[in-house]
């Protein structure tokens, strides 16, 4: 009788431990997933799809979503997400802008016809292992001929709220 009840309270742990998990990240997974779009208020009507999934940048451990324009063409967004061990967002060597614990970038992007857009990480989602950045550009025009976007991640210095001259972080996209 004893173990029956060890076996029912260790189920009942496992349970609550599942339904925790679940509900700690269902918001983050359904960003990563694109069962969200990635926009901190929720859109009118259905953004347009520029990429067709989502995609690692090179080894960094960090993962952006698919990228997404409004209909009228104005407005590019996207997320970002990572592991909160990761080495790169998690950087203590220098003095930058946070919110609440994470750092604070300005995104640059230059698309294929060499046009420059500047925009910035917007909002947090955190879950129980995995960080999620909103990432906006709301100067963004989109063009039907778009090939590619280059994309880089300057963090910003604390005080200054100016960007760090080099990139941390540097992908190209290519649009479909």
């Amino acid at each position: 009788m004893k173990k029956v009840r060890i076996a029912i309270v260790g189920l009942i742990a496992v349970l609550i431990a599942v339904v925790f998990f679940y509900l700690d990240n269902r918001q983050v997974n359904a960003l990563k997933n694109h069962q969200a779009y990635p926009l901190i208020e929720e859109p009118k009507q259905h953004p347009q799809e520029l990429t067709g999934s989502s995609q690692p940048i090179d080894d960094s451990g960090i993962h952006l979503t698919k990228l997404y324009s409004k209909n009228n063409a104005k407005g590019l967004f996207f997320g970002m997400w990572y592991g909160d061990r990761n080495k790169t967002m998690k950087n203590k060597d220098g003095n930058w802008k946070q919110e609440d614990g994470h750092i604070e970038f300005l995104v640059k992007a230059v698309d294929s016809n060499g046009t420059t857009y500047n925009g910035h990480t917007k909002g947090t989602v955190e879950g129980t292992f995995t960080t999620f950045r909103y990432i906006q550009f709301d100067d963004f025009h989109y063009d039907q001929d778009l090939e590619s976007i280059e994309l880089s991640f300057y963090p910003i210095v604390e005080g200054e709220e100016t960007p760090h001259n080099h990139a941390w972080i540097e992908t190209t996209v290519d649009v479909e």
